[in-house]
């Protein structure tokens, strides 16, 4: 019997793996060409990403505020003020935002 090498192997299987990824990659891009995204999911999407940076940006100015040594925060705090961080930024995507919502609608709705 034959002995087998396992870096052939590993190679070979890479190559399997990469192959499949582009055919699915080009699949599910041909698909985005054909499917017809409606005007509300193209606006939820660029909702929930607008939402997505106003929260990486309410986090980023919080860090900058000086935390209080007479209250040690707590896990339970850090969840909280997370939570909260997460809901005030889906608001702000909801009610306008700072109009990159807006941008990312009409640029994927130029591509229809």
């Amino acid at each position: 019997m034959a002995e087998l090498n396992p870096v052939a192997m590993d190679s070979t299987i890479f190559q399997l793996r990469t192959s499949s990824a582009d055919q699915t990659l080009s699949a599910a891009e041909s698909g985005l060409r054909q499917d017809g995204h409606t005007d509300a999911e193209l606006e939820n999407a660029s909702k929930q990403f607008e939402s997505l940076l106003l929260n990486f940006m309410i986090r980023e100015m919080r860090a900058t505020v000086p935390e209080s040594t007479l209250f040690p925060p707590s896990m339970a705090e850090e969840i909280f003020t997370d939570m909260m961080d997460e809901q005030i930024a889906g608001e702000m995507a909801q009610n306008g935002g700072i109009g990159i919502s807006r941008m990312i609608f009409n640029q994927l709705k130029g591509q229809k």
